[in-house]
């Protein structure tokens, strides 16, 4: 084989490696989302407006194993008589620079109000913190 055939070979495995490392999933996923996680995420990012008083599960959609939304019965513990209303409290996994991956609540809407109008908090960068251990909380 010439030098320019070696070339071609070259670039066909160079474009080939670059398409399968762009579109092959990295095999490394990231930190699980625990239902614990996220009861003590909510506790605590707003406790004066969203005490959780139960967890229902994680709704995954399709394949994106990056996204998770978990649906919560959250009440207003400032309200005299709370009234607990179910949310769905959306999570996503987000690569940090420094190249590690971790869970943030990016919204905690409820569609209680009809589907034209949605109540709770959009756009929300909150990272999701696993509860102390019982030997730290003491």
């Amino acid at each position: 084989m010439t030098l320019s055939g070696w070339c071609r070979v070259a670039a066909i495995v160079l474009l080939l490696g670059g398409f399968l490392g762009c579109v092959v999933p990295s095999s490394s996923p990231g930190p699980p989302l625990t239902a614990a996680a996220v009861w003590h995420t909510l506790d605590t990012w707003n406790p004066t407006f969203c005490k959780v008083a139960d967890f229902y599960g994680f709704y995954k959609a399709g394949d994106n194993a990056a996204e998770q939304v978990a649906y919560v019965l959250i009440a207003n513990p400032s309200d005299k008589a709370p009234k607990p209303v179910v949310f769905a409290a959306r999570f996503q996994l987000l690569t940090l620079p420094e190249g590690q991956s971790r869970w943030f609540l990016t919204s905690l809407l409820t569609p209680s109000e009809g589907l034209s109008r949605r109540r709770g908090w959009d756009n929300l960068l909150i990272p999701v913190k696993a509860p102390p251990s019982p030997a730290k909380a003491k």
